[in-house]
């Protein structure tokens, strides 16, 4: 039986419309049980539209197109012997006759017909609309149609050829010919119907993954797959599905191989390799740094060249946001390595921040160089440390500006976090999320040993979370006589 595809009357009418009762008795158009034309339809699928008087005002023939075996396309050819036009064939009431359901059509939708007749005003306003070729539309639709099954059947056909899917008797799913059939999975059958939830069938790799799930759909021989990993999408079969049809296993997985669910292994290979492919896409937006050229500098001045290597946040793997430990110690940017190739062989050294080293990572537009230091500030940071045992609080920030008594730093990952470094003194200071009353107490503090700066951002005229200001703070303790 085909299926008859329409396109569905969704135009909004005002409810009152819907009251107005069109029918035809023999060949008499009744509106609201009032004669007002004459339907005639000579041959199958033509229709003649006259006045009581027997005047013919238009006339009108139904196409079709098939799309594929089982999907047809109507539409309506209108003319009245001067101009012609096409429109859709809709289902706008529930009727066994063609002819009711075409004039119910005219009469609600085009207003062509109504309490007085053919309304001939609305006929000329109808016929002088342009429209598309819905002939030509649906001809073009069907061999687009014919060129996708020709394509999935060669698909289908290919595979087939290749992995020759079918069920064994205990419920394997097996690949390969008589001789050297192997199995690909696992499946079982279940007795299912359109009114249940539980699936018709259940597939499983070799790897105990259960690869999909099959339910019946709403059309014929139409059957959704639902995968493990969220996937849905839906499948014609040769066949109707029966639990006793082992036959039908074949519909089935050739459709999962088309859609890449090939069972054996192949599903933990695919995780393996999108695995694989987010750390990639991880390690290419993480601002660590992976072998770069350049070199240490230890605290005894010593240099040592090679290709840099130094993780100051962790991989963002699934995209979360996350770039530092929310629990446990914070050991990301606490330790660098530098791997020196020479005519000795190769050589690997660790500088820990809290060694007093600082390196430079050199690129083709110049470097940037980090220095290990501890701060002043940073209390939650040193308490989470501090509850996994972790006492070193040392980091390698990156220089923004160095003078030769003082300098400014950022932190690498969190960039609203700032650090001022003095010679003289053992510690940095951290300007970080805290107010800017409480930072510029603890600042003007830190660089009390030159009044006219200190005094000047005790006073909270600076916003010492700005960088351009750190950098105005630090050219002037630079110029101030201590």
């Amino acid at each position: 039986m085909k299926k008859i595809t329409y396109i569905i009357f969704t135009i909004f009418i005002p409810l009152f419309i819907f009251s107005q009762k069109v029918e035809i008795k023999k060949d008499k158009v009744i509106y609201n049980e009032k004669e007002v034309a004459i339907v005639n339809s000579p041959f199958r699928n033509h229709f003649e539209y006259l006045t009581l008087s027997g005047e013919k005002i238009f006339e009108l023939d139904l196409k079709g197109v098939g799309l594929n075996a089982d999907e047809m396309l109507f539409y309506m050819i209108i003319t009245d012997g001067k101009k012609t036009t096409q429109v859709p064939y809709e289902i706008t009431i529930t009727s066994l006759k063609v002819a009711r359901v075409i004039t119910h059509q005219l009469a609600l939708k085009y207003h062509l017909i109504d309490e007085k007749g053919i309304n001939q005003e609305e006929l000329q306003k109808f016929l002088s609309v342009e429209r598309e070729n819905l002939g030509d539309k649906y001809l073009a639709m069907k061999m687009k149609a014919k060129e996708e099954q020709n394509t999935k059947n060669s698909k289908i056909a290919s595979v087939i050829s290749i992995y020759n899917p079918r069920m064994g008797k205990s419920g394997e799913v097996l690949y390969g010919n008589a001789y050297n059939a192997r199995i690909a999975g696992y499946v079982k059958l279940y007795s299912c119907d359109d009114f249940s939830s539980n699936p018709c069938m259940e597939v499983w790799d070799l790897d105990g993954i259960k690869v999909a799930q099959m339910f019946p759909a709403k059309a014929m021989k139409n059957y959704l797959v639902k995968t493990y990993d969220g996937r849905e999408f839906s499948f014609e079969a040769s066949r109707y599905y029966a639990p006793s049809d082992y036959a039908f296993i074949t519909d089935l997985v050739v459709n999962l191989i088309l859609n890449d669910y090939k069972l054996e292994h192949y599903e933990n290979y695919k995780r393996a390799e999108l695995q694989n492919a987010k750390i990639k896409d991880a390690v290419a937006r993480s601002i660590n740094l992976y072998d770069v050229p350049g070199f240490v500098v230890d605290k005894k001045g010593k240099k040592y060249e090679g290709n840099l290597t130094i993780w100051f946040e962790k991989l963002d793997v699934e995209r979360t946001g996350e770039k530092l430990p929310d629990v446990g110690a914070d050991t990301y940017g606490q330790q660098v390595t530098v791997k020196t190739i020479n005519n000795f062989g190769n050589s690997t050294r660790t500088f820990n921040a809290d060694s007093g080293a600082y390196f430079c990572a050199q690129f083709n537009d110049g470097e940037d160089c980090y220095y290990g230091l501890s701060v002043k500030g940073e209390l939650m940071k040193k308490l989470q440390n501090f509850g996994d045992l972790h006492t070193n609080n040392t980091y390698f920030y990156k220089l923004i500006e160095k003078k030769n008594s003082i300098m400014l730093l950022q932190d690498p990952v969190e960039l609203q976090k700032y650090v001022i470094k003095v010679n003289h003194q053992n510690m940095g200071q951290m300007i970080d999320n805290r107010s800017n009353d409480k930072l510029s107490e603890k600042l003007a503090e830190y660089l009390k040993d030159c009044k006219k700066i200190s005094n000047e951002i005790k006073s909270k005229a600076i916003d010492i979370k700005s960088e351009d200001n750190l950098k105005y703070i630090i050219e002037e303790y630079e110029k101030c006589e201590k």
